[in-house]
């Protein structure tokens, strides 16, 4: 399998990866999977990765700086190392979430469902996007304070970036999916959910990714 061309099945990962403009030392990571509908190329891998930065930097606050963004083939690389198998592309772009005084420290993440179309749902974890006015935590758990205006704010962060194109029935050639650790099990992703408040420790394997090995 190759980024240069692929066939319909064929699968990928998008990874891109972010710091603070205030602690660029520190990064983080959200993955993404997607499964070829029809025949591309890496023109399409490509777009389908400014949607994915456009879509992110809405749901970002703009002290959250992308450093870049890797596309691989699901399938590990191979030995001898094949440069066909990822494309890694710096970034520059901030988030476009206005600025905030009270940003949430970076292990209080939002927390995003990811619906299948059947079977369990998955989830995506965004840091840099929770400010102190939108958690609470009336019974001692952090909630959302209104968890509809995160739902309108993910909705439009979707539509605008085009991204709803790549989910559930849209007319592109790669579409959003959930895949299982051995490849055989893939679900087509049908929406985005806005679903709480989650606590995320900063030693996750998602956190501190500046020395991050791809694809």
């Amino acid at each position: 399998m190759s980024v240069s061309s692929f066939a319909t099945g064929d699968k990928f990962i998008y990874r891109i990866i972010k710091s603070l403009t205030t602690n660029p030392s520190d990064q983080w990571v959200n993955t993404y999977e997607f499964s070829a509908l029809e025949t591309g190329g890496e023109e399409e891998l490509l777009a389908l990765g400014v949607v994915l930065v456009s879509f992110e930097q809405a749901m970002h606050h703009d002290v959250v700086r992308f450093d870049r963004m890797v596309i691989s083939t699901w399938e590990p690389d191979s030995v001898p190392y094949d440069p066909a198998a990822f494309i890694s592309t710096s970034l520059s772009e901030l988030g476009t979430i206005g600025s905030s005084t009270a940003l949430m420290a970076l292990n209080t993440a939002l927390s995003v469902a990811r619906v299948a179309a059947f079977g369990r749902q998955g989830h995506l974890f965004y840091r840099g996007n929770l400010d102190e006015e939108e958690v609470s935590a009336p019974a001692g758990k952090s909630i959302l304070t209104d968890r509809a205006d995160k739902q309108t704010q993910l909705d439009a962060a979707v539509a605008s970036s085009g991204l709803d194109d790549y989910i559930g029935g849209g007319a592109t050639s790669l579409r959003m999916m959930m895949i299982n650790a051995d490849g055989d099990q893939v679900r087509p992703v049908v929406g985005l959910f806005a679903q709480g408040v989650s606590t995320i420790p900063t030693d996750h394997k998602w956190f501190n990714r500046s020395n991050i090995v791809v694809p």
